[in-house]
């Protein structure tokens, strides 16, 4: 079962082209800032904002098949205080009618009140806007 958990809006600086590499075509996409937003409240009844911290990057690999894998780092940091790291995971490509934009998204936290975000595994759903990506983060339950 998926629950919607999180509204996750992650703020894009200008990407870095690195070219055909061994791997393939990379890119790095320096991450700036956004929002993390619980939806209700999580398991231990929490509900959880968290500022999205500047210094994270989303580091791409450009498939010949016009896919892109993408493997984002990055922090944020909640209204009490607490330092999330936060690492999503997954595919973004083209499809018939539209783009196919899903990810894994796993979180490390150094407080007690967050550690339900450890131990629960979450997926999302992507939408890249201009200068952003949207993602609608759920928890499998």
């Amino acid at each position: 079962m998926l629950t919607p958990a999180f509204e996750l809006e992650v703020d894009l600086g200008e990407s870095m082209d690195l070219g055909v590499t061994r791997s393939g075509h990379r890119r790095v996409t320096p991450i700036i800032g956004g929002e993390l937003r619980s939806i209700g409240s999580g398991p231990e009844g929490e509900v959880l904002r968290a500022r999205v911290l500047a210094g994270g990057a989303d580091r791409q690999l450009v498939r010949p098949d016009g896919a892109i894998e993408i493997d984002a780092r990055y922090t944020a940091e909640t209204n009490e205080g607490a330092v999330l790291d936060i690492h999503a995971v997954g595919l973004r490509r083209p499809v018939r009618d539209g783009v196919y934009f899903r990810v894994s998204v796993r979180f490390e936290c150094d407080r007690f009140s967050s550690a339900g975000l450890q131990d629960s595994l979450f997926i999302a759903d992507g939408v890249r806007e201009q200068t952003r990506v949207r993602h609608l983060v759920y928890r499998v339950g």
